[in-house]
């Protein structure tokens, strides 16, 4: 038999009737195992405030029980109900009567049928050791004697006051809990938070905006600005201004996915968009021919190719915007300078998403320095969470609201074979909050060719997936590793390959939690109470 329930379990609600305050003491003391009993319960129609139950008692198989409180001592004389010697407007269990019909019709339009139903009166302030004899009372009224022994005198109530039992059906309780209000937690849906975000994504601010204008004037400008700030759209905006006055523009970044998602923005603007690692090697190839020697993934090849290109690049742009610049190599760099010759030269940057330490823009190229101060993609709880793992100051009462808000969560997942059935799980009740399966990201901390990685798989649980350099990236779910998400973004993200043993585990969360634009998850072991992964304290998780 379930322990017995008393809503709310810490003090009754608010209320004037004091008679009400000493019932809700009795039931906390004395209610028998199996029942659940709620304290003001309210309800309402369409057309107007339907009523009150002081007190309501239900029992899965026995059905529900309104309990009407009358505090003051009540008497019966000539017929006549009083209180304290005040006669009363109605009878004792009218205006439960009336409520017990009004609740059963209640659960009747959500198709809910309880066992039985009826009505019972507590006199708190009464003693009696016999029962009214008017029929209608006799053998439901709890005195204040019956009340101290509450889980003796109800059972006979109950037998009195319900008629024999009928068969019913499921959740007739859960929806009187639902009627009560236990918990209200005001929130948007996910889908709701995607939605009045609109496409201030993709638009700057005043503040951007201004920026801009101010450093238009400027031949060799270096703009740092952490995850966020609005990089990206600044430098397709540069990039777009320059074109629209009849300059020839080149746009350069470090990824595949992120050139396909600049060259979709710039389409028809004229800018021509490449990354620094596939133009150095068009231009290597196309004087020594395709089939140069070396191994694409060692820096060694990279080195040459971009020493190579440099050589015979020409000067055949008037701009140079690159972004992403804190992950070209200083040979990447020395191309750059060779591009730029003679031209305008524009590079943004971000230092806390530097993967490789030993990779900077080359400061003596740029006359310009410029820093971005404001950020505007991701929430504050999201983007606090992140400036912790980049070992920056974060506000943990930002990250303590977004957990409770769920913009943030840990998804535990104790063994690491079950990942994507977790992960396929959390884009499943991302679903449900209104997003679509084009505004979810699932981001591996692990490298490209490890081959256990998320984004190796086929499915993610019962969803399909693309790579972020796919060309229907946009508008179908993606997974792939944190480098090859820089510079890109999703309404939700969900981080998954949580190793805090991986080289420079901090970045990688960095890099990962920074692509949300509403809501971020992560899939991890659990870490320890209050606890993030990776964190040897906790940061209100």
């Amino acid at each position: 038999m379930p322990p017995p329930r008393l809503n709310p379990a810490e003090a009754p609600r608010p209320a004037k009737s004091e008679a009400e305050r000493t019932v809700w003491k009795a039931l906390k003391n004395g209610l028998p195992s199996g029942w659940t009993a709620w304290h003001s319960l309210r309800i309402r129609d369409g057309r107007n405030y339907l009523g009150e139950g002081d007190f309501v008692l239900a029992h899965p198989q026995r059905g529900f029980l309104i309990l009407e409180v009358k505090g003051g001592r009540i008497e019966q004389r000539d017929g006549r109900w009083f209180t304290n010697g005040i006669p009363f407007d109605t009878t004792p269990l009218d205006q439960a009567h009336g409520f017990m019909h009004k609740l059963e019709q209640r659960l009747k339009d959500w198709k809910c049928y309880p066992p039985a139903f009826g009505a019972a009166l507590a006199l708190p302030d009464t003693d009696f050791d016999e029962q009214p004899q008017e029929d209608v009372l006799r053998g439901v009224v709890l005195g204040r004697m019956q009340l101290r022994w509450l889980g003796e005198a109800l059972p006979g109530v109950v037998e009195r006051a319900l008629p024999p039992p009928q068969p019913g059906t499921s959740g007739w309780m859960d929806r009187l809990h639902q009627m009560w209000g236990e918990t209200w937690v005001p929130a948007l849906s996910l889908g709701t938070r995607l939605r009045s975000l609109g496409e201030r994504q993709f638009a700057l601010d005043d503040v951007q905006l201004a920026a801009l204008d101010g450093l238009l004037d400027n031949d060799r400008v270096l703009v740092r600005g952490g995850a966020g700030s609005g990089k990206t759209l600044l430098a397709v905006e540069a990039a777009r201004r320059h074109a629209g006055e009849g300059k020839r523009v080149l746009l350069l970044c470090f990824t595949q996915p992120l050139r396909k998602w600049l060259e979709v923005r710039l389409a028809g603007s004229g800018v021509e968009v490449q990354t620094v690692s596939g133009l150095a090697k068009s231009i290597a190839d196309a004087a020594d021919g395709p089939n140069r020697q070396g191994d694409l993934t060692a820096n060694e090849y990279w080195q040459a190719t971009y020493e190579r290109a440099a050589d015979l690049c020409e000067a055949r742009w008037d701009a140079v915007v690159v972004d992403e610049g804190q992950d070209l190599t200083f040979e990447a760099w020395y191309l750059v300078r060779g591009l730029a010759e003679g031209a305008r030269l524009w590079a943004f940057h971000d230092p806390g998403q530097g993967f490789w330490p030993d990779r900077a823009p080359v400061p003596d190229l740029f006359a310009t320095t410029f820093r971005l101060t404001r950020g505007q993609r991701c929430p504050a709880g999201i983007g606090a969470l992140a400036a912790l793992y980049a070992e920056e100051s974060g506000d943990e009462k930002a990250i303590a609201a977004a957990v409770r808000d769920r913009t943030i969560a840990l998804v535990e997942c104790a063994d690491a074979a079950k990942t994507a059935d977790r992960v396929g799980e959390e884009i499943d009740r991302l679903l449900s909050q209104g997003l679509t399966l084009a505004d979810i990201g699932v981001v591996s901390l692990r490298g490209q060719t490890a081959p256990d990685a998320i984004h190796q798989r086929g499915r993610i649980g019962r969803h399909a997936f693309v790579h972020a350099d796919d060309p229907d990236m946009e508008s179908r779910l993606v997974a792939d590793t944190f480098l090859r998400w820089k510079g890109l973004e999703r309404p939700a993200i969900v981080v998954a390959d949580v190793d805090p043993g991986l080289k420079q585990f901090g970045t990688r969360m960095h890099i990962a939690l920074t692509r949300a634009l509403v809501a971020a998850r992560i899939v991890a072991p659990h870490p320890g109470e209050g606890r993030w992964p990776g964190m040897a304290s906790g940061a209100n998780s």
